[in-house]
């Protein structure tokens, strides 16, 4: 159920979006072994004024290829997935020619599995375990 939130500056074609939406579920389907349908994305785009961040920080130098990801999803994974999850994601959308290394911040939230509805009002996720 991951929701993938993709924070961009405007200016970005369809093509170039659907390689980000596309190389960011590939990493949640090969890295968290989410189903392909399972697919949920957000892209927000910015005018410049309203896209503001810093040019560089511990070590990263920031263009306005950047692009912030902000990602949900049910707790229980280890820290170690997360950190896969989090490379995965940087070397698919490197590969696909969307961005530098440094143009990928992500943050993860992870949510109780009663804090998620997919409709009719109810939280699937909550009956099933």
């Amino acid at each position: 159920m991951p929701l993938v939130r993709v924070n961009l500056l405007k200016g970005r074609s369809a093509e170039e979006k659907d390689s980000i939406a596309a190389s960011i579920q590939r990493a949640l389907v090969d890295t968290l072994d989410v189903p392909e349908d399972d697919r949920w994305q957000l892209f927000s785009e910015y005018d410049a004024e309203d896209f503001r961040h810093t040019s560089g920080y511990l070590g990263m130098a920031y263009t306005d290829q950047l692009l912030i990801i902000e990602m949900t999803f049910l707790e229980g994974r280890s820290d170690e997935l997360k950190k896969s999850l989090l490379a995965a994601i940087n070397r698919n959308l490197v590969a696909a020619g969307v961005v530098g290394g440094d143009d990928v911040f992500v943050m993860i939230t992870e949510i109780v599995r009663a804090n998620l509805s997919f409709g009719k009002g109810l939280a699937q996720r909550a009956l099933t375990s």
